[in-house]
């Protein structure tokens, strides 16, 4: 195979089968060019020392050709079977080469290691890079630890480095390992690695680039401590930490040659006495990229400070901002992302508020040509995005790493660097991602070749991971109508993430979960009103109206109690055609907690998927196969339980005040025609939908026991469905919870699993 990196060689593959050598060829000719710096196509190690090494390795040879294929399947979809099966093949032969002491400590393992990860970094929607970085790190240390002029090293630490900034923590290995020791500087090895890339023959670029490396490493791990233990409890210290690093950021960016620091970001229109050369283009840019990420830096650390834009946004950050955007609009059209541009253009994305031109500019920046580099911001857009779209309507800052979170696109380790509490084998590592555990590639192999002590030197560097809690309210939580349809939902959600809760109900039940009990409350009972204030201190109140058509005296009565005791913040389940005042039902209750001055949120779902498994319906469905509605042709955006209860957790527990309305619509728009023809297909007899007048649906309620004013009011909803009240489609769900939400059809198919609908 003839390769090109500025000169020809020519690498033997004699047992490679002829569907894999495009991908091979693909890996030399472009992929090798992109993996550590732009258009690095002269003296490349990957393309000159890695390549050859996968004759002899089938590991590293399907890890190449994996990700080669990967990288093509993003503009021709067909490479993607070829790309799963080499990525399959790679892990297979990994785990086999790791048996052996002598292959697991070769260039040709790590090598295959790191492009796994980078595999899953640019083709996949998940967050196994962190396992196969973690499993590179775990490399490293048995080879003897980090060579700081091996170029397998400087591409970890350029992985480990920028990942941390997005993983929640800092670097995989201690220290800043991927500086220049000072020994050896005149070894071939230094000698050769100061030439690379080859257009920065001077090693400016590189050198700074690795100098502002200590400092993003410093950012990463000030984050992870913020949203830790303490941030909570000594938010002082953070506080000092980053003027520290501030100062020494500052003062290291001022001691940068003029021809970094002082660069014009429109240097490619400026004139000139002749045309730069192809080196000397490369080296500008990768000067912007550094100057892009540096800016990038000041601007994270400016969040970390203050991540919800409580005080004035600092004139260091806009102009941050302005020096980003201003390089973003200087590159042109179909340019691959710079690692330095990639991160810059992100946190110009975070620090924006509601400014659709900057989103604008962000958003076709960071879409790029997907054949013109690895690398892509797919799901770093899709983070701005959601976070651009709650910020719009809620009209208040979010913290992205919160957002990341709730999204699950990201696996964030706070515990990255213990070593005391690491009590189980390597085996038993896990990643949990959605729930589930992901095994890890080194929990497969490290104990078949490693000694105890060998073993205590990467445990000592290894941690588990798992998403943390989203936040831990100070107070209890307090849910009324706790054995209903949401609380009941809400309450898991609460105990999982740590608060504690308080259950609210006539009988005083409550389910056995950690951090929950229960309080006897009733609505028509103002001698239970003090009830829950006698457990602890309640610091949030989810509120169930009664069933009545004036819920106002009641619900008033308690509500002064509660802000009186100390609450401070009160979320109302309410209706989506009840809009602000609630009707003659709510009767001004949303409005009356609006004005209190305390925090709120009006939750108003439209109707429940859980009618048509419980309640009238779900009877009527069961033993008379029939839906009784006055709703006519009208379509509704039936909406699950579940999705509420998420929304109601975020409103309960979010550290950014929602003080809004919540009109929360299921995802599609049926009709109960369309409701009775899914129900007959699913479950194989015939479910028809009996269009009644209102007076008579009011009578048939009454019937089956709901009081009268209650049942014509209901009846009347349901004319208002008939006339389109509630044909509306949107993103709520999505916006506040990071998820997409439930569609009706999965609801159907659980409830047909579960014989809901049986007869009897």
């Amino acid at each position: 195979m003839n390769g090109w990196s500025g000169q020809n060689f020519v690498i033997e593959f004699p047992n490679v089968d002829r569907s894999t050598v495009p991908y091979i060829h693909h890996f030399v000719t472009f992929c090798c060019r992109f993996l550590a710096y732009s258009n690095d196509n002269e003296g490349n190690p990957f393309q000159e020392e890695l390549v050859p090494l996968a004759t002899s390795s089938p590991a590293l040879l399907h890890s190449m050709a994996a990700l080669a294929a990967g990288h093509l399947s993003r503009s021709q979809p067909q490479h993607d079977v070829a790309a799963t099966k080499h990525y399959s093949l790679a892990l297979h032969e990994l785990k086999e080469s790791l048996s052996d002491p002598v292959v697991a400590r070769a260039d040709s393992t790590l090598g295959a290691c790191l492009l796994l990860c980078v595999y899953e970094i640019s083709h996949s929607q998940n967050p196994l890079w962190l396992d196969h970085l973690t499993g590179a790190r775990d490399l490293i240390l048995f080879r003897g630890g980090p060579r700081t002029s091996h170029y397998l090293t400087r591409f970890f630490s350029f992985l480990d480095v920028s990942g941390s900034l997005s993983s929640g923590a800092g670097p995989l290995l201690e220290g800043n390992y991927w500086l220049d020791d000072g020994e050896n500087e005149d070894s071939p090895e230094n000698s050769k690695r100061t030439r690379w890339p080859y257009y920065d023959s001077g090693n400016v670029m590189v050198s700074h680039f690795h100098q502002l490396m200590i400092f993003m490493a410093k950012l990463a791990r000030l984050s992870s401590e913020s949203m830790g233990e303490l941030g909570n409890h000594y938010p002082d210290i953070i506080v000092q930490k980053a003027y520290d690093i501030r100062d020494e950021l500052l003062a290291w960016w001022q001691s940068c040659p003029p021809e970094l620091r002082d660069q014009s970001n429109d240097w490619r229109r400026q004139t000139r006495p002749r045309k730069l050369t192809v080196p000397e283009t490369l080296e500008e840019e990768g000067f912007s990229s550094t100057k892009c990420c540096m800016q990038g830096c000041i601007i994270y650390l400016n969040h970390i400070l203050d991540p919800l834009g409580r005080g004035p946004q600092k004139i260091e950050v806009m102009e941050a901002i302005q020096d980003i955007l201003e390089i973003a609009r200087e590159i042109p059209e179909g340019y691959g992302l710079e690692m330095g541009i990639y991160w810059g253009l992100f946190m110009a994305g975070v620090a924006i508020f509601n400014d659709v031109v900057a989103e604008d500019l962000i958003r076709r920046s960071m879409k790029g040509d997907p054949t013109s580099s690895i690398y892509h911001a797919d799901l770093a857009l899709e983070l701005l995005e959601v976070l651009w779209r709650r910020q719009h309507q809620y009209g208040a800052k979010y913290d992205w790493r919160e957002v990341q979170v709730q999204m699950e696109i990201q696996i964030f380790d706070s515990e990255r660097n213990r070593s005391s509490e690491l009590t189980e084998p390597p085996n038993s590592c896990k990643i949990v991602y959605k729930g589930e555990p992901i095994p890890r590639i080194r929990g497969t192999w490290r104990e078949a070749f490693l000694d105890d002590s060998q073993q205590e030197t990467i445990d000592s560097a290894s941690g588990f991971f798992a998403i943390p809690s989203i936040m831990s309210s100070k107070g209890s939580i307090l849910l009324t109508g706790g054995t209903g349809k949401i609380s009941s939902r809400i309450t898991p959600l609460l105990a999982s993430n740590g608060d504690t809760v308080l259950v609210a109900s006539r009988s005083g039940k409550y389910p056995s979960l950690p951090n929950t009990t229960g309080v006897k409350f009733d609505w028509f009972d103002p001698a239970t009103y003090t009830n829950p204030f006698s457990h602890s201190q309640v610091n949030t109140i989810f509120l169930i109206a009664p069933p009545i058509m004036d819920c106002l005296p009641p619900m008033k009565g308690f509500i002064d109690l509660a802000v009186q005791k100390g609450v401070k913040r009160l979320v109302l389940l309410s209706g989506s055609l009840l809009e602000v005042g609630d009707g003659p039902m709510m009767a001004q209750v949303s409005k009356y907690i609006s004005l209190l001055g305390v925090e709120w949120a009006v939750l108003r779902p439209s109707w429940f998927m859980e009618n048509f498994s419980e309640m009238e319906h779900g009877h009527s469905i069961r033993s008379e196969d029939r839906i009784l509605t006055a709703t006519g042709e009208g379509k509704v955006s039936f909406v699950s339980a579940d999705d509420i209860a998420a929304v109601a957790f975020r409103a309960l527990t979010d550290e950014v005040l929602h003080n809004t309305d919540h009109l929360i619509l299921g995802p599609e728009l049926f009709s109960y025609d369309d409701v009775a023809e899914i129900l007959t297909k699913k479950l194989g007899r015939e479910i028809t939908h009996v269009k009644l007048m209102e007076d008579e649906l009011a009578d048939a309620m009454t019937n089956f026991g709901i009081p009268g004013d209650y049942a014509r009011l209901l009846a009347q909803l349901d004319t208002a469905i008939k006339n389109g009240g509630e044909e509306r489609l949107n993103s709520v769900i999505l916006d506040v919870t990071g998820r997409e939400p439930i569609r009706f059809q999965e609801f159907v198919e659980r409830c047909v699993e579960k014989g809901v609908w049986m007869k009897k």
